[in-house]
């Protein structure tokens, strides 16, 4: 088999292409086209392995080169040590480095998302972002109000009462225009929110695994919803633990001559999924007694936040469990 290490960029890629002898039979750069890229795959003398690093453009890039390969592999950029701590770093030798893991059969691999499910990512993550988007333009007015010297007398600045208190101050030209300016805009986030949360309500709906988490306590329409995006196939992880490590909810291990040492949290892997469940956790945390009662345990031996992470990895263990069996939550088996 011939092997193709792609060095992908956003208007070009950098081809290596080897035989399984390691001998190189084409190096070059190539525009990042379809067209283009068919036509670099087409000239060597069979169909070949094309390996490429997990980066923003792949989803396209597959489209475009999977017909004409006998298969796609993306890797972790992160795991392929012989490019992260080489110390020539150039298109050239970045795609021949992957060719000759290729044909090593050294590859890191990463799974590639099904369409259904890079969909979904996209729905979620948007109502991720619309969220973060108000957040912050939120916390941006209520400085500018503390910069004028004013604290809020109500716990919700963007209700009713809040809205009528604004409309009372007297600030000064400047602050009067930030407020005037982030007002709509917040007003157009709650509608373009509230919108995509019916969206991913409907879609909760029709699904019989986000009827499962939403068993456990914590867990809505909407965070069902994004767990499931972020996970995808969720057999592509054999143990619970597997499944922390990908949301990064696991502590740094150190060994070394028989003596183990534990850090933080690696803080790897999906992000997205890794915040979701600090939400769930925190909700869970107030309204739920199982889940109160194990945070309540941690906190007596461990700082809130420490106790706060490991009721998130709990839950997303639960979670893993919910979805492999196809079985609601229970109270008494997260509380044994």
């Amino acid at each position: 088999m011939i092997h193709v290490g792609v060095d992908l960029h956003q208007r070009f890629c950098y081809c290596t292409a080897v035989k399984t002898s390691g001998e190189v039979i084409a190096q070059r750069s190539v525009v990042n086209e379809a067209h283009s890229l068919r036509q670099f795959l087409r000239s060597l003398p069979e169909k070949a392995q094309v390996v490429v690093e997990a980066c923003g453009f792949w989803p396209a890039f597959r489209r475009a080169v999977e017909s004409e390969a006998a298969r796609v592999v993306m890797v972790h950029p992160q795991r392929v040590k012989a490019i992260a701590s080489a110390r020539l770093k150039n298109d050239r030798v970045d795609s021949a480095t992957l060719a000759h893991l290729s044909r090593a059969d050294l590859l890191p691999e990463a799974w590639m998302a099904d369409e259904a499910t890079r969909q979904l990512r996209l729905e979620v993550r948007l109502r991720v972002t619309l969220g973060r988007q108000r957040s912050r333009f939120k916390n941006l007015l209520q400085a500018v109000l503390h910069q004028e010297g004013f604290q809020k007398p109500v716990t919700d600045l963007f209700g009713k009462r809040g809205r009528q208190w604004l409309g009372q101050l007297s600030l000064s030209p400047a602050a009067q225009r930030v407020v005037d300016t982030y007002l709509p805009l917040i007003e157009v986030l709650n509608e373009k929110i509230a919108a995509e949360e019916r969206r991913l309500e409907k879609l909760a709906a029709d699904d019989e695994r986000a009827r499962w988490l939403q068993t456990i306590p914590g867990i809505g329409a909407y965070s069902a919803m994004v767990i499931l995006a972020e996970i995808g196939d969720v057999g592509r992880f054999a143990t619970k633990r597997s499944l922390a490590s990908y949301a990064g909810l696991v502590p740094r291990v150190r060994e070394s001559a028989g003596k183990r040492s534990y850090g933080g949290i690696t803080r790897a892997g999906s992000e997205t999924l890794r915040w979701i469940m600090l939400q769930v956790a925190q909700v869970a945390a107030l309204h739920s007694p199982a889940a109160r009662g194990y945070y309540e345990r941690l906190k007596q031996k461990k700082r809130p936040q420490v106790a706060k992470v490991a009721l998130a990895r709990k839950l997303l263990c639960t979670a893993w469990s919910l979805l492999h069996h196809g079985v609601c939550y229970d109270d008494k088996i997260f509380a044994a």
